[in-house]
């Protein structure tokens, strides 16, 4: 089911919340052969049900089908090179995000305190967590680097020394600035995000 959807700044995004059966989403869909092969092939009722809400939420942006491919390392595009796409998904929910920006990510992340297991591999000892909101914070430095790591798309980049998260005090909606120091560019980034109760997202482009 659509949750969520906003179109500005020449891009498009929006959630969808896995509710309905993978049959059922199936539906919905004329071109899925693709995905009947990718079904007889996976064994993850999970990433099958993943991977036809992404199709679902697709169409349901574009108002088109579009088969999408993926390169060696993951990350998703159209055969055509008519827009960039990015893609996310966590426990119920998946995330797309569509525009002409090259530098294009979004990321969602259900609400845990399983970040505060994980601190050390990505928080640096200069980035600011407030304490008083601390998982909220880490979840939102954690969602937020993801999100880069998809823009830039490079491999062996290091969450905790690549990426760095400028200070910001989290509110229910907003951006906050971030950069990279993985290229010779050293690029900023603008994090806008988004807070609910059950979920994070953060996207940049």
């Amino acid at each position: 089911m659509l949750i969520y959807t906003e179109e500005n700044k020449g891009c498009k995004w929006g959630i969808w919340k896995m509710e309905e059966t993978p049959e059922l989403l199936l539906s919905q869909l004329t071109n899925k052969e693709d995905l009947i092969r990718f079904i007889d092939t996976t064994t993850s009722p999970a990433r099958v049900l993943e991977r036809i809400s992404v199709r679902v939420l697709l169409k349901t942006l574009l108002g088109e089908e579009k088969t999408i491919s993926y390169q060696s390392n993951g990350k998703p595009y159209f055969e055509d090179r008519s827009v960039n796409i990015s893609i996310s998904h966590t426990k119920d929910y998946v995330a797309i995000i569509l525009s002409q920006s090259p530098l294009l990510g979004i990321d969602i992340e259900y609400t845990s305190d399983r970040v505060r297991r994980i601190r050390s591999r990505f928080i640096s000892d200069v980035e600011y967590i407030n304490p008083e909101n601390e998982t909220l914070h880490l979840l939102l430095h954690w969602s937020a680097k993801e999100t880069m790591y998809k823009a830039l798309s490079r491999e062996k980049i290091d969450l905790k020394n690549n990426f760095h998260i400028k200070k910001f005090i989290p509110q229910n909606q907003g951006y906050f600035e971030a950069q990279e120091t993985f290229t010779e560019d050293s690029l900023n980034f603008r994090i806008q995000y988004i807070v609910t109760d059950d979920y994070v997202v953060t996207y940049t482009l």
